[in-house]
């Protein structure tokens, strides 16, 4: 199993061009065609207008360069009403969207278009933060792991075909309670083999503390370039009254991240 048809949504901000870029690997790795996505308001400025048109020119030389069959689409309106009605149209598999630099992921009554996407898009979502440009290609990714590996078949297919594009370690990093038992839960051990399977190098360890504390210190003290973080069960209400870890690493993390969702 392997994505099809993968689509990249770009924007004004250079970010969009790093998610691009990834997306771009993703496509090579899996044979996928690749639709460069981009919506604006109607009325934008011209300066933003050019920006968006550089960085499609960009990503466009760049898959054609590599032999993959790349389409460009552009519309005008809301980007949250529009991208998942285009995700459809087009059948693709996974979509990745950059989460802008002054916007906040959590923030629900803020009703954000990423929280928009999360419940309408149907394919595979992989939402991401940059942190830094210099660095695009990660050589060393961390997995962050409860107990259970939840659609692991969805999760190996990303996780795979992201390393394997740049043929990168893999950090399985299990975060255990405190009084829990030492030792690997099988769902993370049987996740491992079945990368390793795939031809991915995997790391195993396990922590233990507060969630966002011990991943941000792991990411830091083993230098980890990218981290791909499953998006969370919890309800709204829990969030907004205990928190949400993943909402507080992707606001400001270690290194370039990505909240992964599998399809609905």
């Amino acid at each position: 199993m392997s994505y099809r048809k993968i689509i990249t949504v770009v924007n004004e901000h250079t970010v969009s061009t790093v998610t691009g870029r990834y997306a771009i690997s993703l496509a090579v790795s899996c044979r996928a065609e690749l639709v460069l996505y981009a919506a604006h308001e109607e009325g934008s400025n011209g300066t933003l207008l050019r920006h968006l048109e550089s960085h499609l020119d960009q990503l466009h030389t760049d898959a054609s360069k590599l032999g993959i069959p790349v389409t460009r689409i552009t519309e005008i309106g809301d980007i949250g009403s529009l991208l998942p009605k285009r995700v459809l149209a087009e059948r693709a598999d996974l979509v990745m969207f950059p989460l802008l630099p002054f916007k906040r992921y959590g923030a629900y009554l803020a009703r954000l278009t990423v929280h928009r996407l999360l419940r309408t898009i149907k394919s595979d979502l992989a939402i991401m933060r940059v942190i830094t440009m210099a660095k695009p290609y990660p050589g060393h990714i961390l997995m962050p792991l409860g107990g259970i590996v939840g659609d692991n078949g969805r999760r190996l297919m990303f996780i795979s075909g992201l390393a394997k594009s740049f043929n990168s370690q893999v950090t399985l990093y299990h975060l255990a309670a405190k009084g829990e038992a030492d030792g690997m839960p099988d769902d993370i051990i049987r996740f491992g083999k079945q990368l390793q399977h795939q031809q991915v190098k995997v790391l195993e360890r396990h922590g233990e503390g507060d969630i966002g504390k011990a991943i941000v210190l792991e990411a830091v003290t083993r230098h980890s370039d990218l981290i791909v973080l499953g998006a969370s069960g919890r309800g709204m209400l829990h969030k907004l009254v205990f928190g949400n870890p993943a909402s507080e690493l992707m606001h400001q993390p270690p290194c370039n991240s990505i909240l992964f969702r599998s399809g609905l």
